[in-house]
């Protein structure tokens, strides 16, 4: 294994942990809130009109830092009958096949993310939610951090498979 591959397969561990534990930080938010509503509801006269929105807000949150680490674990579904087909007679072609793939969903990613999602989370005019009265920019930012997050992990999925490329074993 090359030097450069070890750096990047560091930097793609020390990724991941560091988007697991703000994605770990997002889902325990989104358990308090849902768990306050829920016994709120039950057991005091009147619920508290923030915990709903502070559920969506920080589960959409753990999504955004959950989708890297989807995308370094595979965990996308994804249809691998040629994969499966092909598997070890034409070794080749399957990295070729892989990277293809993982350069449209980095194509994909960068493009939604500079031509839709950046002008979309950054609107001028000012929106509030309607019970915690926060700026909606703080909500739309979280599509700016989830499709830069995949840009990032895309390239280091690309990088990967291109650094691998002589290894029999590799992804």
């Amino acid at each position: 294994m090359s030097g450069l591959k070890k750096a990047l397969d560091k930097f793609v561990d020390v990724y991941n942990h560091v988007l697991c534990f703000f994605g770990v930080i997002f889902y325990l938010t989104f358990v308090v809130c849902v768990l306050v509503q829920v016994i709120s509801r039950n057991f005091l006269p009147s619920a508290p009109s923030w915990t709903e929105e502070a559920a969506r807000y920080s589960f959409i949150y753990m999504v955004a830092f959950g989708s890297a680490v989807a995308v370094h674990r595979s965990e996308f579904v994804n249809v691998e009958f040629l994969h499966d087909a092909l598997e070890g007679k034409l070794h080749i072609v399957n990295k070729i096949i892989d990277l293809v793939i993982k350069v449209a969903l980095l194509g994909f990613s960068a493009y939604i993310l500079f031509n839709s999602v950046v002008p979309f989370a950054f609107i001028k005019f000012p929106m509030f939610s309607t019970a915690m009265t926060i700026p909606m920019q703080y909500v739309y930012f979280s599509l700016v951090l989830m499709f830069g997050f995949m840009v990032v992990a895309y390239l280091c999925e690309v990088l990967d498979v291109i650094l691998s490329w002589n290894e029999k074993g590799g992804k």
